[in-house]
């Protein structure tokens, strides 16, 4: 990482700097040597300096997984523009999935006790955009393949399409299955028919 002049920095400009280092060294390397005083010296500050943004290394951690949080609903918004129906929910899972492939240690991050804080039903983009979560996302999906879409949610099948996902993502994630594997098409496939038939 370069090493920039404590100087360098405007007003402002240093909390941003500390999160953008630490998303990148939690992606590298995780959580598990984390400090809030050795990120500081990458980024060339005193530890001084980021304790004024941040007051502890979990507070740091918590604005890294808020950032994953957008990160996964920009990328399922994203999978799913233009589809409907199940097309749309079955997108929604694999960008879960395919999330936790490409992003094991944040994944990881954004369902610890960090992320728990995060969690939010939309998210503000750098950009100002307003977007769903994920799992708000999910839930859409799921309205979209009632017949009846003025009958409530069925909490019930809100619960195995994200259990579903989840639990196929993880196992990807932490290398029990390999990225396309059969079985977690299969658990997405069986968990689709019967979220379907439950939804008629």
């Amino acid at each position: 990482m370069n090493v920039m002049n404590r100087d360098s920095y405007h007003y402002g400009d240093l909390r941003s700097a500390l999160l953008q280092a630490a998303l990148e060294q939690v992606r590298r390397t995780g959580v598990e040597k984390f400090s809030l005083r050795g990120l500081a010296r990458d980024v060339g500050v005193a530890p001084a300096a980021a304790y004024n943004h941040f007051a502890d290394k979990g507070q740091l951690l918590a604005a890294v997984a808020l950032e994953a949080q957008i990160l996964l609903a920009k990328r399922t918004l994203k999978a799913t523009s233009g589809l409907a129906d199940t097309k749309r929910l079955e997108a929604v899972g694999r960008a879960y999935i395919e999330f936790a492939c490409d992003e094991p240690r944040l994944f990881r991050l954004l369902f610890s006790h960090h992320g728990a804080a995060s969690l939010r039903e939309s998210y503000e983009t750098a950009d100002g955009d307003i977007i769903p979560s994920a799992y708000e996302q999910l839930r859409s999906a799921l309205a979209d393949v009632r017949p009846d879409k003025q009958a409530p949610m069925d909490e019930d099948v809100l619960a195995l399409a994200w259990s579903v996902a989840h639990g196929a993502a993880s196992l990807i994630s932490d290398g029990m299955w390999q990225r396309s594997d059969r079985r977690a098409d299969a658990a997405l496939r069986l968990a689709l028919e019967l979220m379907t038939t439950r939804s008629r």
